[in-house]
C-alpha cells in the first residue's frame, strides 16, 4: 500500500467531510511508483468547488479541501482558516501496523517517520475544529450571559406592562366600537317607513323608544318565516263554485318514491322511473273522482317537469312543491291546513311519518317503492280509494287511521276484499231452506202465494 493511500485511509476515519490530497512530488511510495492515475491529481475531478488551503507541517505539504457553506459562522471562519498558523510537530507513539506477508516477496516496513508526520496533521486539524466550535458556540453563549443581567428583566417587565396595557385599550375600543356600531344600525335600518309625500307610516311598534329594535327583531323574524313556513297562507284555491263540478273528495300524494323513483346510471344519467300502472292509477283517482294535488319536498324545477311528462291528460289539478313545505328539525313536512279544504275530506299518501306528523289522522301511510318494474301496489291502492269514494263518507279519517296501522294498506284491502267475495260464493253455493216455501203456488189461509205459478 502506498503512502498516500495510507495517510488517505487513516484521515477519512476521523474526518469524514474533509479530503486531503497528497502531491506525487512531495511523498514518493515504497512500493514504487503507482500504477493507477490518482483521481485527487486534477482539480477538475473534485465534487466540491471549495478552496484548497495549504498547511505547512515540518517537511510535510499537504493540500486540505474544506468544504465552506454559506452560513453566517462558515464565512467568518473562512479567514482564519486560510491564515492557519504554523504547528509544530507533535510527538505521537506510533501505532503498531502489521503488514499481510506475501508468499512472494514481503512488503518493507514503514519508516516511523512517516507516521509521525500523518498524526501531527491530524492533531492540527483537530485544533482547527475546536477553534471553530469555539467561534460559532460564543455568540450564544454571550447572549444568555446579557439576559441574565439585572437591566434586561426590568426592559423585559416593562414591555410586558406596555402590552398588556395596549391590549387593555384596544379591546375597550373595539367594544365601543361595536356597541355604537350596532346602535347606529338599528336606527337606521330600523326607522319607520315612508310613504310617497315623505310621510311617517304608523305601524305597531310607533310611538316606542325602542321602536328601532323592535323593526329590527320583526324583521328577522320575517326572514325566518320565510326560510322556514311555506310560501303563502292558503295553498289552494277555493273551491268551484257551481255550476263547475267539485270533487267531495281531496286527494294529496307525494310523489318521490310513490309514483316516480330517481335513478342515476353512467349511461343515462339522472332520470325518473315511472311507477307500473301508473297511467291506470290516475284514471281511476283522476278528475271528476277526486281533486288530485301533487304535494312533493322537491324542488318546482326538477319535480315539474317530471309531473307534465306521465300526466298529458291534465287528470293532475294542483302541483304543490318544496317551496310549499314547513321545515322543521330538518325535515319537510306537508302542512294539510293550509290547503283551504276540510280536512275531513282530505287523503294524503306518502311513506314518511315525519312528512306528515302535522295532520297524522289525515295519512295513508303506504310503503315505499324502490323502482321494483314487478309492482302493482299501485293497482290495490285504486280500489281502495274507489271504495272510500263509492261510499260517500262524510268523515274519511276513521278509514285512513284503521288501513294506516298496516304495513301496506294496499295489500291488506286486497285481502280482505278476497276474503268478502269468497265469503259470497260460499253463501250462493249452500242450498236455501225456504226454496220450497217459494215454489209453492196453491193457495195458503184463503190466498195464493204468488201472483204467477
Amino acid at each position: 500500500m502506498s503512502l498516500s493511500k495510507l495517510s488517505q485511509k487513516c484521515f477519512s476515519r476521523h474526518h469524514a467531510t474533509t479530503f486531503i490530497r497528497f502531491s506525487s512530488s512531495d511523498f514518493q511510495s515504497l512500493l514504487g511508483p503507482p500504477r493507477v492515475a490518482n483521481p485527487y491529481a486534477d482539480n477538475g475531478r473534485n465534487r466540491f468547488a471549495a478552496p484548497i488551503v495549504p498547511i505547512n507541517h515540518g517537511n510535510v505539504f499537504a493540500s486540505i479541501k474544506v468544504p465552506i457553506n454559506e452560513t453566517p459562522e462558515a464565512v467568518a471562519f473562512k479567514p482564519e482558516v486560510e491564515e492557519a498558523p504554523r504547528v509544530e510537530k507533535v510527538e505521537v507513539e506510533a501505532p503498531k501496523i502489521e503488514t499481510e506477508k506475501v508468499a512472494s516477496s514481503p512488503a518493507p516496513a514503514t519508516p516511523p517517520s512517516a507516521i509521525d508526520e500523518l498524526n501531527s496533521l491530524k492533531d492540527s486539524l483537530s485544533k482547527l475544529e475546536e477553534a471553530a466550535a469555539s467561534k460559532t458556540s460564543a455568540p450564544s453563549g454571550s447572549s444568555g450571559d446579557n439576559n441574565d443581567q439585572p437591566g434586561n428583566a426590568e426592559e423585559v417587565e416593562a414591555r410586558r406592562k406596555r402590552m398588556e396595557r395596549n391590549t387593555r385599550i384596544g379591546g375597550y375600543v373595539l367594544l365601543g366600537g361595536s356597541v355604537i356600531g350596532f346602535i347606529s344600525f338599528c336606527f337606521y335600518y330600523g326607522r319607520a317607513q315612508r310613504d310617497e309625500a315623505g310621510n311617517v307610516i304608523a305601524d305597531e311598534f310607533s310611538g316606542s323608544f325602542l321602536a328601532p329594535f323592535y323593526r329590527i327583531a320583526n324583521s328577522f323574524k320575517l326572514w325566518k318565516d320565510y326560510v322556514v313556513e311555506p310560501a303563502r297562507e292558503q295553498l289552494l284555491p277555493d273551491p268551484l263554485p257551481a255550476p263547475y263540478l267539485q270533487p267531495k273528495y281531496t286527494i294529496v300524494i307525494e310523489l318521490k318514491n310513490i309514483l316516480v323513483h330517481p335513478e342515476w346510471t353512467y349511461k343515462t344519467g339522472y332520470r325518473f322511473l315511472k311507477r307500473p300502472a301508473l297511467d291506470y292509477f290516475l284514471d281511476v283517482i283522476g278528475y271528476p273522482n277526486f281533486e288530485v294535488v301533487i304535494y312533493s319536498s322537491e324542488s318546482m324545477m326538477t319535480a315539474a317537469p317530471v309531473v307534465d311528462s306521465f300526466d298529458p291528460k291534465q287528470r293532475i289539478m294542483y302541483k304543490l312543491f318544496r317551496d310549499c313545505t314547513k321545515y322543521m328539525n330538518g325535515h319537510h313536512v306537508k302542512d294539510l291546513s293550509k290547503l283551504n279544504r276540510d280536512l275531513s275530506k282530505v287523503i294524503y299518501i306518502d311513506f314518511d311519518a315525519k312528512s306528515g306528523q302535522l295532520n297524522p289522522e289525515n295519512m295513508l301511510r303506504v310503503p315505499e317503492w324502490r323502482g321494483n318494474m314487478d309492482d302493482t301496489s299501485l293497482v290495490d291502492l285504486a280500489e281502495l280509494l274507489k271504495t272510500i269514494h263509492l261510499s260517500d263518507a262524510e268523515d274519511v279519517r276513521p278509514m285512513l287511521q284503521y288501513y294506516s296501522q298496516y304495513d301496506d294498506p294496499a295489500k291488506e284491502f286486497r285481502r280482505r276484499a278476497v276474503y268478502l267475495a269468497q265469503q259470497e260464493e260460499q253463501k250462493k253455493q249452500q242450498p236455501d231452506d225456504s226454496s220450497m216455501l217459494k215454489r209453492y203456488s196453491g193457495r195458503l189461509f184463503g190466498f195464493r202465494r204468488h201472483a204467477s205459478a
